[in-house]
């Protein structure tokens, strides 16, 4: 019996053996040549200046006292509480009451946030408050308005947030040496966009009085009352005939995303985020407020007369796709750049890393 043969593949390579000598000799030359591929680099890090002052706020420890009343600001303070539990190591949050300070000397936290200046604070609070060894910071609701009585309180405190930018002069003539304009962002669990039933929609949604300064405001774009669905809240709107005049309690969010576009002037700065919240095209008059935060013409149109009230808003009438783009711009932004997280940031960053 024929043995079948054992096929094995061939090599078609050319096998070369080099002598010992030549084999290390090889050997060395590409060691040296990896060691130096290999040098080690100077650490580009060493060479940074430090941050002078930078502080984690994973670190800080804080002590939240609301003062914030009313229904419709429970709802900010919770928010406002679990944004700081997100940048913070821990926050503790109360509400004011009598001997509240008594919690101050308990948990010994590094940063005192009083928020809302709502409640009176007892005599004996307000001279621990001054006392007390660590940062204090008041996050004021002083909206269009402020007192006397506020600005004693807020000199108290190491830095002082305010809702009007147009307030930081007085409370730095009361004393008060770091002043910010911080305003509350929109409560987005009720201010977002959302679908809503016929007897809110208009063509224009009208913010502000029809009264002293918004008087020549509103006879400026009139006409448009008897030809378009126009609700209207403020105060003097019912001198003119076709208006919805909404009640003065009325809430406004289902308005908001029920309107193609919000006129307003004359009125808190809450209303520019809670309109962006909505992603509503707003026309709004120029103030101060507006710039912190919002880019006209971006995120937001403003006017300062009548005349151009009513040329923007005959332009935006008929410019659907860039009345569309600014509403979009400003929902983003709401979300990303004035939500209350950012602004919560903003309040830490501005005491532990510029003090």
């Amino acid at each position: 019996m024929t043995r079948k043969k054992k096929h094995r593949p061939r090599n078609s390579g050319i096998t070369v053996r080099l002598h010992p000598k030549t084999r290390i000799l090889l050997a060395k030359t590409v060691v040296r040549a990896l060691r130096k591929m290999n040098i080690p680099q100077p650490e580009a890090r060493r060479e940074l200046p430090s941050i002078s002052g930078f502080v984690d706020h994973k670190q800080i420890r804080i002590l939240m006292v609301s003062s914030l009343t009313g229904e419709s600001m429970w709802q900010v303070e919770q928010m406002i509480a679990e944004q700081f539990r997100l940048l913070a190591k821990e926050l503790v949050s109360i509400k004011a009451f009598q001997s509240f300070s008594s919690a101050l000397v308990q948990l010994n936290p590094d940063l005192l946030l009083v928020v809302g200046n709502e409640e009176s604070f007892s005599g004996t609070d307000l001279e621990i408050i001054r006392k007390a060894p660590l940062k204090k910071a008041i996050w004021l609701s002083d909206g269009s308005f402020t007192s006397e009585s506020t600005a004693r309180l807020a000199a108290l405190f190491d830095y002082v947030f305010t809702q009007n930018t147009l307030h930081i002069p007085f409370y730095q003539h009361s004393g008060c040496k770091n002043v910010r304009y911080l305003p509350f962002a929109a409560d987005r669990s009720l201010f977002s966009p959302r679908s809503v039933n016929a007897e809110y929609k208009s063509y224009l949604l009208l913010l502000g009085d029809a009264r002293g300064a918004g008087k020549e405001y509103a006879e400026k774009i009139k006409h448009l009352f008897t030809i378009k669905k126009v609700a209207a809240a403020g105060i003097g709107w019912e001198e003119y005939p076709g208006l919805k005049v909404l009640a003065p309690d009325t809430e406004l969010q289902d308005y908001y995303n029920g309107a193609e576009l919000v006129i307003h002037w004359g009125g808190p700065a809450a209303k520019f985020f809670d309109i962006a919240a909505c992603g509503v095209f707003q026309l709004a008059e120029g103030h101060p407020n507006i710039y912190e935060y919002m880019n006209p013409g971006e995120d937001i149109v403003i006017f300062h007369t009548a005349d151009e009230l009513l040329e923007k808003l005959h332009y935006y009438s008929s410019h659907a796709d860039a009345k569309r783009a600014i509403a979009s711009r400003a929902l983003w932004k709401s979300t990303y750049d004035y939500s209350f997280l950012q602004m919560a940031s903003k309040l830490l960053h501005t005491i532990f890393n510029y003090s």
